[in-house]
């Protein structure tokens, strides 16, 4: 059977971040029961979706899935398991906030089959931790990370983000150094991008904050190179950095043209060639009857966007998603895909970029050196149909 992820969305923090332009909000008790027996039909009803798949790796995101209580994670743990054929060694994935999670969440997560914690640390330093409105404080973080491996967690990654106003390259050097020491397995290090909406946003046009200097940013990007190699993290994406064996397998599938549902608010599905995008309005979303969904002659009003992906979109999606990875696109499983060789459809654009430097082939496959990753976005527009 084929591989198929899951990914469930759990809108709900106890504070929105001023970087922060996901669907997110604070809820009451209420609303949070309401909204979990909603997106409980809806795994139910799209079950069928996945007859022909095999569930290869779940990943429960936010918003904050600790937030809510830990009973609500576990409904949703036994609705997927008796409706989707979940494979033994799926990988099993949930976002915490080192302020949410506690004793009792972790070893009920644990418990319910999930075997990959994600916390959202962003910085050790406490000033950048304000700036970014974070509400927990490091050693929440190591109160955290220690329960999480007392309860039995092997596979645990840490969320930083580089680039903070405030930031200099010794504190984001000290922060990255105290989490790498701690033997960390997989770290995601995200560079901060101001995003419309945000309270950044409206901060930076209002001089109230300073970004860092783009030295300053090049710097720290050697001090991750630097300091992952010497911890021996490999760099498998261009944010993401594992121990051998630890590559988040549920991102992999996202970056290689792996189908997926999404379930709840503004969640995304890929499959069978067509990709929609669940309602974004929690009203809308909320109004909806999934126990109808299977039968229903109008599908596509359970949805804000239905796109059928052709097969040029289909291409352009491939590579920019494969040039992501560091061991980037393999031109058999191109030509496998799409019946199309790749050095026929981007020969140009690669040896022009393979002659700076910027892109490097061994054996079968393409793939972006270091200084290629550093201005992949600029590289992928010239390689797009």
């Amino acid at each position: 059977m084929s591989n198929l992820e899951l990914y469930i969305h759990i809108p709900f923090c106890e504070k929105k971040c001023n970087y922060c332009d996901f669907v997110s909000f604070h809820a009451n008790y209420d609303v949070v029961n309401k909204y979990i027996n909603k997106l409980l039909s809806e795994i139910e009803s799209k079950k069928y979706l996945a007859n022909d798949y095999q569930i290869c790796s779940i990943y429960i995101g936010g918003g904050t899935p600790s937030f809510i209580d830990s009973k609500y994670i576990n409904f949703i743990m036994e609705s997927i398991q008796n409706n989707y054929n979940v494979v033994n060694n799926a990988e099993i994935s949930i976002e915490v906030n080192p302020n949410s999670v506690t004793e009792e969440k972790i070893k009920s997560y644990f418990n319910s089959g999930i075997n990959r914690l994600s916390i959202g640390l962003q910085s050790t330093n406490e000033d950048e931790l304000k700036t970014l409105g974070r509400v927990h404080t490091y050693n929440d973080f190591l109160n955290a990370y220690n329960l999480a491996v007392h309860s039995g967690f092997k596979n645990i990654n840490v969320d930083l983000i580089n680039g903070i106003p405030g930031q200099t390259p010794e504190s984001y050097k000290k922060t990255l150094k105290l989490v790498l020491m701690l033997n960390i397995k997989h770290i995601s290090i995200y560079n901060l991008i101001i995003e419309d909406g945000t309270p950044f946003k409206t901060m930076l046009a209002n001089n109230e904050i300073q970004l860092p200097l783009e030295n300053d940013i090049l710097l720290m990007d050697k001090i991750t190179k630097e300091l992952t190699e010497y911890y021996r993290l490999n760099r498998y994406e261009i944010s993401n950095y594992a121990k051998s064996g630890f590559e988040c397998r549920h991102n992999l599938g996202y970056w290689s043209d792996v189908p997926y549902i999404g379930f709840g608010l503004n969640s995304s599905s890929y499959i069978n060639n067509t990709r929609f995008k669940n309602k974004t309005n929690f009203n809308d979303y909320m109004s909806l009857d999934y126990t109808g969904y299977m039968i229903s002659t109008n599908q596509n009003s359970y949805y804000d966007d239905v796109k059928i992906i052709d097969t040029k979109d289909h291409i352009n999606e491939y590579v920019m998603l494969g040039f992501r990875k560091t061991s980037g696109i393999n031109v058999d499983n191109f030509y496998n895909t799409f019946n199309q060789k790749f050095d026929d459809l981007f020969g140009t654009a690669l040896k022009i970029y393979q002659g700076m430097g910027m892109i490097n082939k061994v054996n079968d496959n393409y793939f972006m050196t270091e200084n290629g990753l550093n201005i992949s976005n600029s590289i992928l527009s010239d390689l797009l149909l």
